[in-house]
């Protein structure tokens, strides 16, 4: 027997990103995602990897330290606006 239409919920599942960068700026960026006029040089920039919810907790004012890349010492402290759109 199926649930009456009108109580029937739509889930939506998001995925976290495998990989979050971190900019000298200790802006959060998803590979990919922004759309700069000049490629990226990523020299001095962090990688956060296997944190739960990054992205998420990122998005809620959390900070998140860096786990490796060029400059693991970084921490991330916002979500860069390109990409947190096409997230």
């Amino acid at each position: 027997m199926g649930q009456c239409p009108h109580t029937r919920r739509r889930v939506v599942v998001r995925t976290e990103p495998d990989l979050i960068l971190v900019s000298r700026t200790n802006t959060a960026h998803l590979p990919g995602a922004c759309n700069h006029d000049a490629p990226p040089d990523y020299r001095g920039w962090g990688e956060i990897r296997g944190v739960p919810r990054a992205w998420e907790r990122l998005g809620n004012a959390e900070a998140i330290p860096a786990t490796g890349g060029d400059n693991p010492a970084r921490v991330a402290d916002k979500r860069c606006r390109h990409c947190a759109a096409s997230s």
